[in-house]
């Protein structure tokens, strides 16, 4: 390890040659700096995108590849689409935040002033536990250094500040360390290295000079520089290069320190407030209000090579992953160049006119058709303007050269051509427009120059195409052969044949005949804005507006879309480099090997204003293997090739939110779902800078589909997901086609509802058992009801039949028939007899069924009770009447449920009257029940009961009790309620004047 040593003498030497030289080199500096016109087109961040404030202080880039911004008003997390900002409602205990950083555990630490920590982590502000020990350690005021801070894995934080001279370090119980001593040199600017971290600290004196003392892992030194005085503090930023050198911003001085003792110094007519490097070894030095410096590396000595926003104070530099650069300004925000490739040129660079229509190399030269009547040549870094026509109001179309012969320059009036000296105009001098004599008429319109040879040029008009020979327009197709044609563009494709791009689509033209190619092929009845050919039949391809790019290759014809990666469908220019195919729109620049043509998906390359250009509307293409010029509505962009450098970065992925059931939740790894939280809605970013955040993604969800889909959109829906595992994947997809090395990945389940699990299936099924073993008994226990039922019902029946056939009644029946043939009264007897037989007959047929038609049962009645009145002398009336509503065929009543209660009328009731008894039996449907109303004006029930206990008469009236059991049984069979009402009737002056009976009775279909 060397250690350079100096005495007072020697520091004294080497300060009057250090003065002489600084301002030797400094003239030099001035005078020199004469930078390129052209200019990098600069994407602005303001707070009119969403920072917080315009004055930033710091910017880096986490492990993540988010960018964080340090400003005056917070704290800002940028990820290429939007800016999520802290301020101290999130937790920063200051809002003004000074420098941003990143420690070995991932958390991001923020830096503020008054001197106060805090950290990110797990998507929260933390404030440091020590924020009080530091106040007390800065005190009033005093300002940390910037870049000269760190927090180890132990939660050792070391820091330093501009005035104070010493390197703290507080360890994770509080406890505060000074890691320089109080016996060092007090007019000194120290610098120690620790784990690759440079920590500075400088110590104030009267003496113009400073002494550097460096502490490094690789060497150790000491060394004696002027001291700026031209500011009332020291502001101290350093930076360790990749070749361990050491740079020293001290106010308006730039200092370079060498490992092998080398050492330079440089004023600068500004303070200096940064330092860092690029991935190329680069220093870049920001200044107060002077815009940053670009210098090599180990040579601070030669005037910057670059400068950029002059006017600005430049805080920080930062060179992303992707390789682009990113300048904070104290002033007006943050200004991020994607690329140093692309450069432009505008109205404050010399053109005529900010629109640029056309372009041609021609001797060397770029020459550039405007919106006006000037040529405006670029040589160099030169722009010249001149004069097309002399007259106002003349526009460039169309640039063509020959051979570099000639360049032929169309306006919208004339065609001229220049042979790098004078100009001469051509008049539109076709025979048909000269015998006409209309001036007006003998214009062109045009839209493009081809060449026949040297002595034909082709000249593609808004109505048809002419030729030109020796300065006559010799032919036009419309004048004569009648062929209209509006022609933008015309490309040989053999040394016969030419391609014309048409309104309706594409022609071939031989000089002789036309030939149009749209017959059978839709793509090719585009609207066709240009061509490139290769030199053989049937080989090309068409820019279209609206269809894309058509592409004739190998006896097919295809077509390249949006679909397949293009920026826009509407193509405005060709142009072929090599194997590289360049595709101008009105949205960008797109780059296709022409290699990969015929591939399913080529690989399509897009630039827009987000890579530099200044301008995503492209009027028409130029350029060779090393340059392309772009032009465009808004000036030109140069495009250096050599200094292109793809992206190699792979863009991270990131899932931002989740939401269920259209509710935001917490976003997690994993999920666990009812069965009825199926609505999943997922939204996702990737992080390119260079892309603005224009990336490409493709995603499946894994349980549902294994296939990928493509898309530009940031969220995706799954609704009414069925039950199961799911895996929903998300990787991101560069301008370059770099995808993710990883995709971003949530897992969920969503659960069966519980009756679709097992346990709930098992008991399904064993209840399903069980309730089928009881249901089994039931129907067992019902079975062996009914049927006991059915027994009881026969058997009652049975006994309703014997009662209905009472032997008395028989017998009685059989004396009064042999009553009336003893007396010979055959009339009567044969009547007598013949009712009976009926009544035999009903009764015997009724037996056979559970149930019989109302109208049998009132024939039944009927015939009963005739036979009793005949028995009786005619003893009582009877009627029987049925209410209309009723239908006696179709409603069926129980058998044998009626006449034990008549019998009981005629009996119980009637007998005991000595005059004539009446019986009214009534029929009436209510609520789906037969009611059967019996009503006698017989003695009643009671004195019948008591005429029964005089006379001692054990008649029985066992028909009612059958009937009532009957009913009951009835009752369980059918499951209605089957009732008798017994009714004793009076007279108004209380005197027992019959009986009436009210039956409900089913109605059995």
């Amino acid at each position: 390890m060397a250690l350079f040593v100096f005495n007072f003498e020697q520091r004294t030497l080497v300060s009057d040659n250090m003065i002489k030289r600084a301002l030797l080199i400094l003239i030099i500096f001035i005078s020199g700096n004469v930078l390129s016109a052209q200019k990098p087109v600069f994407r602005h961040y303001s707070v009119n995108e969403g920072l917080p404030s315009s004055e930033v202080y710091h910017i880096t880039q986490d492990s993540k590849g988010y960018i964080w911004i340090a400003t005056n008003m917070g704290v800002s997390r940028y990820n290429g689409k939007e800016f999520r900002n802290y301020d101290i409602q999130d937790g920063l205990p200051e809002n003004t935040v000074f420098e941003v950083y990143e420690d070995e555990t991932g958390r991001v630490w923020f830096i503020g002033f008054p001197f106060q920590l805090a950290y990110f982590k797990n998507d929260s502000i933390i404030p440091y536990k020590f924020n009080s020990v530091l106040r007390m350690i800065a005190g009033k005021g005093a300002v940390p250094v910037k870049k000269s801070f760190r927090v180890d894995k132990e939660d050792n934080v070391v820091f330093s500040f501009l005035s104070k001279g010493e390197i703290y370090s507080i360890d994770d119980k509080g406890v505060v360390k000074d890691l320089i001593g109080k016996d060092e040199i007090v007019n000194s600017i120290r610098i120690i290295e620790n784990k690759n971290q440079l920590f500075t600290s400088q110590a104030g004196g009267i003496d113009n000079l400073a002494n550097i003392v460096l502490k490094l892992t690789e060497y150790e030194s000491s060394f004696s520089v002027v001291k700026s005085s031209n500011y009332s503090f020291s502001y101290i930023v350093t930076h360790k290069g990749s070749f361990n050198e050491i740079y020293i911003v001290q106010n308006d001085y730039l200092i370079m320190i060498t490992p092998d003792g080398e050492f330079q110094q440089k004023l600068f007519p500004h303070r200096l407030i940064w330092i860092s490097s690029d991935q190329k070894g680069d220093i870049w030095v920001g200044t107060d209000k002077n815009g940053v410096y670009c210098m090599n590396q180990m040579d601070i000595m030669t005037p910057p090579f670059l400068q950029y926003l002059d006017g600005f104070s430049v805080s920080s530099f930062l060179e992303d992953n992707e390789g682009g650069k990113w300048f904070t300004t104290l002033e007006n925000g943050i200004f991020y160049l994607s690329s140093e490739a692309f450069k432009s040129y505008d109205l404050g660079d010399g053109f005529s006119d900010i629109k640029i229509n056309c372009l041609e190399i021609f001797r060397g030269k770029l020459y550039i058709g405007t919106n006006d009547d000037f040529l405006n040549i670029v040589d160099g870094n030169q722009i010249t303007s001149m004069s097309v026509s002399g007259k106002l109001g003349g526009v460039t179309y169309v640039l063509e050269s020959w051979r570099d012969s000639l360049l032929w320059v169309g306006t919208n009036e004339y065609l001229y051509s220049y042979n790098g000296k004078r100009m001469t105009r051509y008049n539109n001098n076709h025979k048909m427009l000269a015998e006409t004599a209309i001036s007006s008429r003998k214009v062109f319109n045009l839209k493009d120059i081809g060449f026949m040879g040297s002595d034909k040029i082709l000249l593609g008009e808004a109505r048809g195409l002419s030729i030109l020979k020796d300065g006559d327009v010799i032919y036009n197709s419309f004048y004569n052969d009648n062929v209209d044609l509006r022609i933008e563009s015309i490309e040989r494709e053999t040394d016969s044949s030419f391609l014309l791009g048409s309104l309706n689509g594409l022609w071939r033209f031989t000089g002789s005949r036309y030939e149009f190619l749209g017959v059978g092929s839709p793509l090719l009845k585009q609207r066709i804005t240009d061509i490139v050919a290769f030199g053989e039949k049937d080989k090309y391809i068409l820019g279209t507006k609206g269809s894309g790019l058509v592409v004739s290759m190998n006896d097919t014809i295809k077509q390249i879309s949006r679909l397949k990666g293009l920026s826009s469908n509407s193509i405005t220019s060709l142009l072929i480099t090599g194997n590289d195919l360049w595709v101008g729109t009105n949205s960008g620049l797109n780059l296709i090997d022409i290699r990969d043509i015929g591939k399913a998906n080529p690989n399509i390359v897009v630039f827009k204003k987000e890579q530099g250009l200044i301008s995503n509307e492209i009027n028409q293409l130029a350029g060779n293997k090393d340059y392309i010029y772009i032009a465009t509505n808004a000036g030109l962009t140069v495009f250096d090739r050599k200094k292109h450098n793809p992206v190699k970065y792979v863009p991270p992925v990131y899932i931002n939110s989740v939401s269920i059931m259209k509710r935001d939740t917490l976003v997690a790894d994993n999920y666990r779902l009812l069965y009825n939280q199926n609505f999943i809605t997922i939204s996702y970013y990737g992080i390119s800078f260079r892309d603005g955040g224009n990336l490409l993604y493709k995603y499946r969800l894994k349980g549902l589909s294994d296939d990928w889909v493509t898309t530009n959109n940031l969220e995706v829906e799954y609704a009414f997901l069925p039950p199961g595992d799911y895996r929903f994947e998300v990787i991101a997809i560069n301008s370059d086609g770099i995808e993710s090395s990883a995709p971003a990945v949530l897992n969920f389940v969503i659960l069966s509802p519980f009756w679709k699990t097992w346990w709930f299936i098992l008991l399904f099924v064993l209840a399903i058992i069980a309730g089928s073993f009881m249901f089994y008994s039931y129907r067992l226990r019902q079975i062996k009801k009914e049927h006991a039922l059915q027994n009881d019902t026969n058997w009652y029946r049975q006994q309703s039949l014997t009662r209905q056939m009472d032997p008395h009644f028989v017998f009685n029946t059989l004396n009064s028939i042999q009553s009336y043939i003893i007396k010979n009264d055959r009339m009567a007897s044969s009547q007598y007899l013949s009712k009976f037989a009926k009544l035999m007959r009903l009764i015997l047929n009724n037996s056979q069924k559970q149930a019989v038609p109302l109208s049998n049962e009132i024939a039944a009645l009927n015939l009963y009770m005739e036979l009793e009145s005949l028995r009786f002398q005619q003893k009582f009336e009877f009627s029987i009447k049925c209410d209309s509503s009723v239908d006696t065929e179709a409603s069926f009543i129980p058998a044998f449920l009626i006449q034990p209660f008549i019998e009981n009328a005629i009996w119980h009731g009637i007998m005991g009257l000595k005059t004539i008894g009446i019986i009214s039996v009534n029929f009436t449907k209510v609520a789906g029940q037969l009611i059967c109303t019996i009503e006698d004006n017989g003695i009643g029930r009671e004195k019948s009961k008591a005429m029964k206990s005089e006379t001692e008469k054990a008649r029985k009236s066992l028909g009612i009790s059958l009937v009532e059991s009957r009913l009951n049984l009835l009752n369980n069979f059918y499951g209605v309620d089957m009732k008798v009402i017994f009714t004793d009737l009076y007279s108004d002056d209380k005197i027992p004047a019959g009986t009436r009976v009210v039956i409900n009775l089913p109605i059995i279909n």
